[in-house]
């Protein structure tokens, strides 16, 4: 199996495990191909088109999207069409345009469930059915007077429905969006129980939902400092969530020293991966390594299935056991030479060993490039006597 059909199938697995069905539209947001932002500016009409804002060569989008619906059937899913609506607030205009590639369009506004056990038909009239499924559309279509109506009825028509409690706490969202926040860690707890909650009764869809209040959060705590002891009670959390990518990087490079931090830092790492900025995401996770080295371990399992995931383990993996965390800038910087070339040499205040090992590989870099044969051999002999082990490295890649 190819690493990026390996990668693909993964994503796949996750957003079955999470919502319960695959939709191909969900894979355009977990690969950073679409942001939130220009999915919700499509469903006010600002945008004609949805492949518009996509990021990255239609035909590789629409090939990943192949590749991703095969591994779905071959789960034995099936394909059933999914309706995507505009905005409410949004002016009519006939029905939202995804694309002109009918292919793309048919993909885009489809969905890949199970089969349904065959006992289940009998419930299709149900009007129970019928009304939970009402109520679900009209929460996501963010149309809380028609939620209303359906879930009063709910009640008249069964009264101890397991799922009207939740219907409650969803429709209580809507009201807390009207208001301006007076308690911010309530509301931060009243979103991380809510949450679990959207997914459950709306899949996917919870995201027209949510996204709104985690904004409206966000703009509420914009002043406040980050706390090490309240680390989600921060902007950049509150952007993550709404998946405002670029409010996550603006509110993280706002916070003084925030590569003291490895929350912060991480957040920027994956505001980065999101936006498919690879040597934005690098530099974030080198002051990770450099300035919260303690952390790295435990924060690159939050990054599974990304590439600075698998850099990782390759420097786990390494025949060397003498590196610091601190010493994979370095280390990579010699795995990937161009890296130089996006990088600079000086990447943030400090002075640790770690830090001095990543500037003399990158001066030597330099060195080497311009035929500086003297300084070439100076700062080898530097390297030699800081880190053994990052010297060995680099005569390997002289062999290579």
């Amino acid at each position: 199996m190819s690493e990026p059909a390996a990668e693909l199938q993964a994503q796949v697995d996750s957003l079955l495990l999470e919502h319960g069905s695959f939709a191909p539209l969900e894979l355009l947001f977990e690969t950073g191909r679409l942001l939130q932002v220009d999915y919700e500016a499509w469903r006010r009409r600002e945008v004609p088109q949805l492949d518009e804002v996509l990021m990255g060569d239609r035909a590789t989008i629409r090939m990943e999207l192949e590749q991703a619906v095969a591994y779905a059937a071959a789960l034995g899913l099936t394909a059933e069409s999914q309706e995507l609506h505009a905005a409410q607030a949004a002016a009519p205009g006939g029905a939202l345009r995804i694309s002109a590639d009918a292919r793309l369009a048919a993909l885009l506004s489809s969905r890949y469930v199970r089969a349904p056990a065959p006992q289940m038909d009998l419930f299709f009239d149900n009007p129970v059915v019928a009304l939970t499924t009402g109520i679900a559309n009209a929460l996501a279509a963010a149309d809380a007077l028609e939620a209303t109506r359906l879930l009063d009825a709910l009640y008249g028509k069964q009264p101890n429905h397991p799922d009207l409690a939740g219907f409650d706490r969803l429709l209580e969202a809507f009201a807390r969006m009207e208001r301006p926040v007076t308690d911010c860690r309530e509301l931060l707890e009243f979103m991380t129980g809510v949450t679990s909650t959207a997914r459950r009764l709306l899949g996917a869809r919870a995201r027209n939902l949510l996204v709104p209040l985690w904004r409206h959060l966000a703009e509420s705590v914009r002043a406040l400092p980050y706390s090490p002891e309240e680390p989600r009670l921060h902007a950049s959390y509150a952007w993550s969530q709404a998946q405002d990518w670029q409010a996550v990087k603006s509110s993280v490079l706002a916070e003084p020293q925030w590569w003291q931090q490895a929350p912060l830092g991480l957040r920027l790492v994956e505001s980065a991966l999101r936006r498919r900025q690879r040597a934005e995401a690098l530099s974030a996770w080198f002051q990770l390594c450099w300035h919260t080295p303690e952390k790295a371990g435990e924060a690159v399992e939050t990054l599974r299935g990304t590439d600075i995931h698998a850099l990782w383990q390759r420097f786990l993996d390494c025949e060397d056991e003498a590196f610091a965390a601190g010493d994979f800038p370095a280390w990579l910087l010699l795995q990937e030479p161009a890296l130089a070339r996006q990088l600079p040499a000086e990447l943030s205040p400090g002075n640790t060993a770690t830090q001095e090992h990543y500037r003399l590989v990158h001066r030597w870099l330099a060195a080497r490039a311009a035929g500086r044969e003297a300084q070439d051999l100076a700062l080898r002999r530097q390297l030699k006597e800081r880190q053994p082990a990052l010297f060995a490295s680099l005569l390997r890649s002289l062999a290579r």
